[in-house]
C-alpha cells in the first residue's frame, strides 16, 4: 500500500504526464498550421482536386467549394457588410465639415433675408402661397413644415426660428465634424420646407442639390453617434458609390447642356464674356476678363474635359483614378469659387467629390494623424440590427438607383431639363449651369426723389439711387466678394434685367416697398450699407431705369470698374397712391404697407 505521501507523489506525476502530453499536442498543431500557412503564402491558389487531369480542370465549368465561398463573401461584402477593403472615416470628417458650411451660410443667409423676401410682409409672401397650394393640390404635393407652424401670416418668428435652428446645426457639424443620420434628417426637413414655400426666389439648381446630397449623407454617418471615427457604422460602400454617381451626373449635366446650349460654348468663346456677365462678379472676376481670347478659349477646353471626360474617372477602378478624379472636380470647383460668386454651389459640388478619396488619399496624411482601424466583428442583437440596417440601406440604394432612371435618360435627351426634379421630395434631380452665356451685361437702376413734383425731380436732377447688396450700381464700386453667402434678390434683379417688367411683378412690389421705408425698415438687409438714399423718411417718388454695363480696360487709365450708358425706362415713375400700383397690388393679392413698414 501507498502512504499519504506517495500517493501525493504519484498523483502529482500523473498530473505532470497529462500537462506535458497536452503541451506536446498544441505545439505540433501549432507547427502544423504554420506550415499550412507558409504553404499558402507561396502558393496562394486555392487547393483544387489534384487527381483531376489539368485539360479536364480547365474545361470544366464546375466551380469549386473555395470559388463559391469567394463569390457569396464578395457579395455579402458588398450588398450585406456594405463595407469596402478601404477605409473612409476621413472622408466622412470632410464631407460633415463641408455640408455644416453650406447649411450654416444657406440658413444665416434665410435668417436675414427669408423675411424680406417670403415673409408674411415679404416681396412673395409664403402664407399667401400656401393657402393656395393647401386649396389646389393639399400639403403632400409640396410637404413643408410651416404647413404646421403657426403665426405664419402675422409674423416671422416661426421663419427665422428655424433658420436660426438649422444655422446652429450648421456651425455644430462644421467646427466638431460630429453629425449623425438624425441631424441631417433634421437638415434635411427644414431645408425642404423653405424650398417649398420659397417659391421665385427659392428656384436655383444648388437647392435640390443640397437636399440630394443631404439625403445620402443620411446613410454614411452613424445612426445616432456623434463620434467622429465610429468603427461601428463605416460608411456604406453602396452610398459611396452613390456619391460618386452624384457628382458624375451633376458635372455631366452641366458639360452636356453648354454643347447642346450656346454656340459660344462650342466656338470656344464664352468665357470671353462670362466674367463680365455672371450673375455677381467679384474682383478677381475683373481682372480674369482682361486675359487674352487665346487663354479664354484654353480655358473653355478645361471646362469641357472636366465635365465631359473628367467625370468617368470617379467610378476607376484602381484607387489612384479615383484619386485623380476627384482632385479634378475638386480644383475645378475652387477655380469657379476664386472667380466668381456663386453662393453655395461650388461647395456644395465638391461634397460627393470627397467620396472618390479613401483615408490612403495622400493629402490626408498632412490633416490627419495617422490612425488604424481594425473591423469590428458583430454577434448577437448587434449583429441583427446591423443585418437590419443594411436591409434598410439596400431597399433605399434600389430605390435611388430606380428615380435615376429618369434623370439619366434625361442626360441623353434632346431637349435636356436641367435643375429640375422628377419627384416630389427631390431625391434624385437634374443638374446643369450656364447653357448660355449672356454678351452684355445690363442692370435695373432703382431711384427716388422726394421733391414735391416729378417735373421738379427731373429738373433739379434730384433722383438719387439705391445700392443694393454687391450689385453693380455706382460705377466706382468694387465688385464685392460674398460667396457662399447667397444674395438672393440681388440675383433675381440680375435676372430681371433680361426680362420685361411685367415678367417680374414682385419688382413693383419691391419698389412698394422701398416708397414705405427708411433705415429702420426690414428691406434694409438688401441693401449695402448705406445704400439707402433716404435714411430718414422715404422718397415720393419712385422709378426703374435699365442700364448697360461694362468692365473697364485694364490699359484705359480708368480708375472706375465699370462703365455704363443708359437704355430705356424699365418701370415708370410710381408713388403709394398711383392707380396702376393699386391695381398690381390687388391683383397680386398684396396689402398696401404701412409708412413706414416695421417688421
Amino acid at each position: 500500500m501507498l502512504t499519504n505521501d506517495n500517493k501525493i507523489r504519484f498523483e502529482m506525476k500523473n498530473h505532470l504526464i497529462i500537462a506535458a502530453g497536452q503541451i506536446s499536442i498544441f505545439m505540433e498543431l501549432t507547427r502544423r498550421k504554420s506550415q499550412t500557412n507558409k504553404l499558402n503564402e507561396n502558393d496562394p491558389t486555392p487547393l483544387i482536386n489534384t487527381s483531376m487531369p489539368n485539360e479536364k480542370r480547365k474545361n470544366s465549368k464546375d466551380v469549386t467549394p473555395t470559388e463559391k465561398n469567394n463569390i457569396l463573401s464578395y457579395f455579402q461584402k458588398i450588398f450585406l457588410d456594405q463595407i469596402s477593403s478601404n477605409t473612409y472615416f476621413h472622408t466622412r470628417i470632410l464631407f460633415v465639415r463641408l455640408l455644416g458650411l453650406v447649411y450654416t451660410f444657406s440658413f444665416l443667409a434665410a435668417y436675414h433675408q427669408a423675411p424680406v423676401l417670403i415673409g408674411y410682409q415679404g416681396l412673395y409672401q409664403s402664407h399667401i402661397h400656401m393657402k393656395q397650394m393647401k386649396e389646389r393640390y393639399g400639403i403632400w404635393q409640396s410637404p413643408s413644415m410651416f404647413y404646421f407652424l403657426p403665426w405664419m401670416d402675422t409674423s416671422d418668428i416661426s421663419l427665422r426660428t428655424i433658420c436660426a435652428a438649422g444655422t446652429l446645426l450648421g456651425i455644430f457639424l462644421l467646427f466638431t465634424g460630429r453629425c449623425n443620420s438624425i441631424i441631417l434628417f433634421i437638415l434635411w426637413c427644414f431645408q425642404t420646407s423653405i424650398l417649398n414655400i420659397g417659391q421665385l426666389f427659392y428656384g436655383f439648381g444648388w437647392e435640390t442639390q443640397i437636399l440630394e446630397t443631404t439625403f445620402l449623407g443620411m446613410f454614411l454617418v452613424p445612426l445616432y453617434s456623434l463620434s467622429k471615427i465610429d468603427r461601428h457604422s463605416p460608411p456604406s460602400i453602396l452610398f459611396i458609390f452613390l456619391m460618386r454617381f452624384l457628382i458624375a451626373r451633376i458635372m455631366l449635366g452641366a458639360g452636356l447642356i453648354k454643347i447642346r446650349g450656346d454656340q459660344c460654348w462650342r466656338d470656344l468663346t464664352c468665357m470671353q464674356y462670362h466674367y463680365e456677365t455672371q450673375p455677381i462678379p467679384n474682383a478677381i472676376s475683373y481682372y480674369l476678363h482682361q486675359t487674352p481670347a487665346s487663354f479664354h478659349k484654353f480655358e473653355v477646353l478645361v471646362n469641357h474635359f472636366i465635365e465631359l471626360i473628367a467625370p468617368f474617372l470617379c467610378f476607376g477602378p484602381w484607387r489612384s483614378i479615383r484619386h485623380i478624379g476627384g482632385t479634378l472636380q475638386i480644383l475645378f470647383q475652387i477655380l469657379l469659387i476664386i472667380s466668381g460668386n456663386l453662393s453655395v454651389l461650388n461647395w456644395v459640388t465638391i461634397a460627393p467629390a470627397l467620396w472618390c478619396f479613401d483615408d490612403t488619399y495622400p493629402l490626408y496624411k498632412y490633416i490627419f494623424k495617422r490612425e488604424t482601424y481594425t473591423e469590428v466583428i458583430y454577434c448577437g442583437i448587434r449583429q441583427r440590427i446591423k443585418v437590419l440596417k443594411s436591409i434598410i440601406k439596400l431597399f433605399v440604394f434600389s430605390l435611388i438607383i430606380y428615380l435615376s432612371i429618369d434623370p439619366v435618360l434625361n442626360l441623353f435627351s434632346r431637349y435636356q431639363r436641367m435643375n429640375s426634379s422628377f419627384d416630389r421630395f427631390n431625391l434624385v434631380n437634374t443638374y446643369g449651369a450656364f447653357g448660355s452665356v449672356g454678351k452684355i451685361r445690363d442692370e435695373v437702376i432703382i431711384t427716388g426723389c422726394n421733391k414735391s413734383t416729378v417735373e421738379q425731380c427731373s429738373h433739379d436732377n434730384a433722383w438719387l439711387e439705391y445700392e443694393f447688396s454687391c450689385k453693380p450700381g455706382k460705377i466706382d464700386k468694387t465688385p464685392c466678394f460674398s460667396a457662399p453667402y447667397h444674395r438672393r434678390l440681388t440675383w433675381q434683379l440680375w435676372f430681371a434685367a433680361m426680362q420685361n417688367l411685367q415678367y417680374n411683378p414682385w419688382l413693383i412690389h419691391l419698389m412698394v416697398h422701398l416708397l414705405a421705408s427708411d433705415q429702420y425698415s426690414p428691406v434694409k438687409v438688401v441693401l449695402s450699407v448705406g445704400g439707402n438714399p433716404f435714411p430718414d423718411a422715404p422718397p415720393r417718388f419712385i422709378k426703374a431705369d435699365l442700364y448697360r454695363y461694362k468692365f473697364t480696360s485694364l490699359g484705359s487709365g480708368d480708375k472706375n470698374w465699370w462703365t455704363r450708358t443708359y437704355q430705356q425706362s424699365y418701370a415708370p415713375i410710381f408713388e403709394l397712391k398711383s392707380p396702376q400700383l393699386k391695381s398690381v397690388l390687388r391683383q397680386m393679392g398684396w396689402k398696401m404697407p404701412k409708412v413706414p413698414m416695421r417688421s
